[in-house]
């Protein structure tokens, strides 16, 4: 039983050795990460509570609408953050979550295209923060949000196809590592990063990965089973090849993303 037992514990460690060795982290960190996101080794309930306020940063087209549904039938309220204005809207929403968290224990989610600079609002009134986001491969995340801002569904869409007449346009302009610096902000190495994550955040999840990554924030937040719902698709159909140059830009400008991608999707293989 007492070698049965060492040897569980030594597994994370295991893994984390050889995903450091892959993604130049040190073992320390890799498995810290590895006991707070992966599937595989975190706890039932871990980060469950019958009081809290959770900020789920979402990135544009990696499925933040459809989590945003499927989160009100956990959680008790449920603020959406104008997309407009996310700055401003995130202040007024903070400010109502945290009084009614003072009347009664209530477990709340904000959710909406806000991102470190607001969570460091959060910080500056020294709150705890319990963050989630999902990410996506960046170039499909590229190409979908290009051709959802161009569809009738987005209400600014005649604006942004006078602004980006076509998708080499849009990716030329693409900020470096879009998903990475919206959850936490700049950082001077990848493992920087990872320990941000293990600080400040909760649950990463997957677009695609979608099902298995709400089976994983069911499990380890104390929730019902949350079931997937596909929900904000863009109409406008996509050519079946993309210009050369789309893929290069994409590539060139998410060096960390997709690092960070690969290995949450790795995570969350065989899920």
């Amino acid at each position: 039983m007492v070698k049965s037992v060492a040897s569980e514990r030594e597994n994370p460690r295991r893994e984390a050795r050889g995903l450091a060795a892959e993604f130049g982290t040190s073992v320390e960190v890799m498995e810290a990460f590895l006991r707070r996101f992966s599937p595989r080794w975190t706890r039932a309930d871990q980060f469950a509570s019958a009081s809290d306020v959770m900020l789920f940063v979402h990135v544009p087209k990696t499925a933040g609408i459809s989590l945003g549904v499927s989160l009100k039938r956990v959680f008790d309220k449920v603020r959406l953050v104008d997309w407009a204005d996310p700055s401003a809207s995130f202040r007024v929403h903070m400010r109502h979550a945290l009084y009614l968290q003072t009347q009664r224990p209530v477990r709340q989610a904000l959710i909406g295209h806000f991102g470190w600079p607001e969570l460091q609002v959060w910080r500056s009134q020294d709150l705890p923060l319990k963050c989630a986001t999902l990410l996506r491969d960046p170039l499909a995340r590229a190409v979908s949000n290009y051709f959802y801002n161009c569809s009738d569904a987005h209400p600014d869409h005649l604006r942004f196809r006078e602004q980006f007449p076509d998708l080499t346009s849009y990716v030329r302009q693409l900020p470096l590592d879009v998903q990475m610096t919206q959850a936490v902000g700049m950082v001077d190495s990848f493992e920087r990063a990872l320990e941000k994550f293990i600080s400040h955040y909760s649950f990463l999840g997957v677009t695609e990965h979608l099902a298995a990554s709400l089976d994983h924030l069911s499990r380890t937040h104390g929730f019902v089973r949350l079931k997937e719902k596909r929900m904000n698709v863009g109409k406008i159909k996509r050519p079946e090849t993309l210009p050369e140059e789309v893929a290069d830009f994409v590539e060139r400008k998410s060096h960390n993303d997709m690092k960070l991608h690969r290995l949450l999707m790795r995570l969350y293989a065989g899920t």
